[in-house]
Parts: structure tokens; sequence; C-alpha cells
């Protein structure tokens, strides 16, 4: 199922005892465009508190009741949320590691007990800053430079190779992988605006500095895709008109072809 990343952040993450709070933001690798965290406001619940889920504890993103359920109680959760997050945050002090839950023991380097529930014994985290400024001028080894917030990169401009196309509005996630398949388009620099997806895979890469998005794709290109409305549920249909526009090979057959090799061999 593919959900927008905007309409995520209404949805209530409910522990297996009870509600905890809402979805605040995701924060994704910008090379792999997978979601790393789910960030989660918890609300009245610990007022003016904040923690980071992994989607490995995520059981079901319900969009008719707009929840999502995860397999903590809420007393773990409880344990994990030790600091603020206004902003996305880089954790360089192992106090403020236990934020994070649900992880598997290999993002930890320790195979220690605390690791093997999903919290860390130790070791270091694989996350940077969307508002830390040496992002590229040299992060410790540690940290992950491509991690980005959905609230941040969700407003970036978008740059055709022959200049500026309009904005990023928003991103359509696939809940079952947890992964951002496609960005959404807001055309308006150019008239008459519309609002198009482009596949994430297409996108070269993100740069902080300028808040650009860069793909190797032309502005007429762009601007002739077909118009994506946010009101109607992304089809296969609509994917398959999409990919043939471009002239790429969608991505679902892609995975067929690489499933394909495995076997071969």
């Amino acid at each position: 199922m593919f959900l927008r990343a905007r309409e995520l952040q209404d949805y209530t993450i409910r522990a297996t005892d009870g509600d905890i709070g809402h979805v605040e933001q995701l924060y994704f690798d910008d090379q792999t465009w997978t979601i790393k965290y789910v960030v989660v406001d918890l609300g009245n619940w610990l007022s003016g508190r904040q923690v980071l889920l992994s989607p490995t504890v995520v059981i079901e993103a319900d969009a008719s009741g707009k929840n999502i359920h995860v397999s903590l109680t809420k007393e773990e959760i409880q344990k994990g949320a030790g600091i603020y997050t206004d902003k996305p945050v880089a954790l360089q002090h192992p106090t403020d590691y236990s934020i994070y839950l649900g992880l598997p023991p290999y993002y930890w380097g320790s195979t220690g007990l605390g690791a093997a529930r999903g919290y860390p014994s130790g070791g270091s985290a694989e996350t940077s800053s969307e508002s830390d400024r040496s992002v590229d001028a040299g992060f410790k080894e540690e940290n992950n430079p491509h991690l980005r917030s959905t609230k941040v990169v969700g407003g970036y401009h978008i740059m055709a190779v022959d200049g500026e196309i309009g904005h990023i509005e928003d991103f359509i996630v696939d809940d079952q992988t947890w992964t951002i398949r496609y960005a959404v388009a807001d055309t308006k620099n150019w008239w008459p605006g519309k609002k198009v997806l482009l596949a994430t895979e297409w996108i070269l890469w993100v740069s902080w500095a300028e808040s650009n998005a860069y793909l190797n794709l032309r502005c007429e290109q762009i601007t002739n895709a077909p118009e994506f409305e946010l009101a109607l549920p992304l089809t296969r249909d609509y994917e398959v008109k999409l990919y043939g526009h471009y002239k790429r090979s969608p991505y679902w057959e892609q995975k067929r072809e690489g499933q394909n090799e495995a076997g071969a061999n």
C-alpha cells in the first residue's frame, strides 16, 4: 500500500498496550530512500518528548483508522524517550542512543542483551543532523551524512538538467518495504503547473547546502509527465504510464529480473 508522508504525520502510534503519540516526521537515507526511523511525538503521554522508532517494529499501518501498530509496550517505548528532538539529531553521545528502538543488533556492533532486545548497549549510531551544516565538511566516520528529514527535504527545489522545474511537495511511501518510492513534484514554476511523481531512483543527489534535488531529466520531460491527483490513490496503471513516459524499466520488473538472475546462479 502507498501512503503519503504528510498524511502519515496524522497517524497515531499504537503500542501493544495503548496509544503513545503520533508520527511527527520520517528520517530516510537519501541513497537507498529507505525509512530509517519514524519520529514519534509522545504528546500528552510524555509531554515534550519524542522517540525514534525503527520500521522493524511496525506490525501494520492502518490507513482507514490512521494508526500504526508497533510491537513494543508503552514501558519499552518510555525507556527510550530520552531527549527532545525539535529537529533531526546527530546522536554522538552513548547516553542518547536509547532513543533508537527496535533496531537489530548489527546496528550497534554488539551482541549483548540490550542490543538483542532492541536497546543499544554500546557502539555507534548511523545518523546525522539535517540542520548540521558540517555534513559534507567532514562527518565522523560513525555518522551517516545521508540521513534526511521528510519535513525538510519536502520543500527542496527540483533541478532538471536545464533548470529548476518546481519543488518537492510530498513523498509516497511503500508501507510494505518502508521505502520512499516517489517524490511528489509541484511544477508551479511552469505554466500551467501541475503535480507529477518522480521515482526516487531517478534523483541523482540531494544537496542540503542548496536545498535542491537533482535529476538527469529535462524540464519538458517532467512537465509532460502524467499528472498526479493527490486526492486519488496511486494505481499500477498510473505507474505503468509514468515509467512508460520516461521510457524507464519499472521497479517491479527490475525486482523480478534480479530474482531470476539470483535463481539462475
